[in-house]
């Protein structure tokens, strides 16, 4: 019985390390701070089609949130500007090839019709998923921070966004945030 324990659980822990959290030896790297603001989880991958968002299971990138605490996939390189009004759980850093075209995929799963400690007959729990893909190419030894949020569109719908920022650094040698220009956020789902 020990051994189908101890099995198990190296099973289950050498799918965590992520080849993420460390530069990749004899190539160019940039780091990355995704950062979700909404309280939910947030799966963020690295899709296998560049060109539209997918369903299927990908290779991750980080997870974000209650889960995050739970596989303990949180990862600090030490980039600047970390918030600390945020939840530790909600930000991850990374390091990124650089010099290429890099995309990543938020996969936010918000749960709703739950409220702890009543009971409701009338209402369900369900759970809404609100993903985005996000393209860039990001520049050697250069700071970057996606952050995921709920943002407004048409006739005060609500959807999930992404803004891409580099954190760069002033004349007096202070970081600060700047939004990107040359980046694209993807809506677009992949057939099925």
């Amino acid at each position: 019985m020990r051994a189908i324990v101890l099995i198990f659980v190296v099973l289950i822990t050498s799918g965590c390390a992520n080849r993420y959290s460390v530069p990749r030896p004899n190539m160019d790297n940039a780091q990355l701070r995704l950062v979700s603001i909404p309280s939910n989880n947030n799966f963020v991958t690295t899709p296998n089609d560049n060109q539209c968002i997918s369903e299927q299971r990908a290779a991750s990138l980080a997870t974000l949130g209650l889960k995050a605490n739970l596989v303990r996939r949180l990862s600090r390189i030490n980039m600047p500007l970390y918030n600390k009004s945020i939840s530790d759980s909600h930000q991850n850093e990374v390091y990124i090839p650089a010099g290429e075209e890099f995309t990543f995929q938020f996969n936010g799963v918000g749960i709703t019709g739950f409220d702890p400690g009543k009971v409701s007959h009338q209402e369900g729990i369900l759970y809404s998923w609100c993903r985005k893909m996000v393209s860039f190419t990001p520049e050697k030894d250069k700071n970057y921070e996606a952050v995921y949020d709920y943002i407004t569109i048409d006739e005060g719908r609500e959807t999930c966004g992404v803004t891409l920022f580099e954190l760069t650094k002033n004349e007096n040698g202070q970081y600060h945030r700047e939004e990107l220009t040359h980046y694209q956020v993807k809506h677009n789902y992949c057939a099925l």
